[in-house]
């Protein structure tokens, strides 16, 4: 997903910043509806080993650095 992609590379410095099973919780609120739609209805979506995924319990897009070495 095209704005997906974007919204990683947007903020590619400050989610590769996060460390080892460190997570950046954001509202889904706050988030673009068709970002958060399309994360409903996927597991997640992976881009330059930034993993976002949504956490339906508290309403959340949830974004991990899986190029944790």
């Amino acid at each position: 997903m095209d704005k997906l992609k974007l919204f990683v590379e947007e903020n590619f410095e400050r989610f590769s910043n996060l460390e080892e099973d460190e997570v950046y919780e954001l509202d889904a609120h706050y988030i673009d509806e068709d970002i958060v739609n399309y994360l409903k209805d996927n597991a997640q979506f992976s881009h330059n080993g930034i993993v976002v995924y949504y956490v339906g319990e508290s309403d959340e897009v949830w974004v991990e650095n899986m190029n944790i070495d």
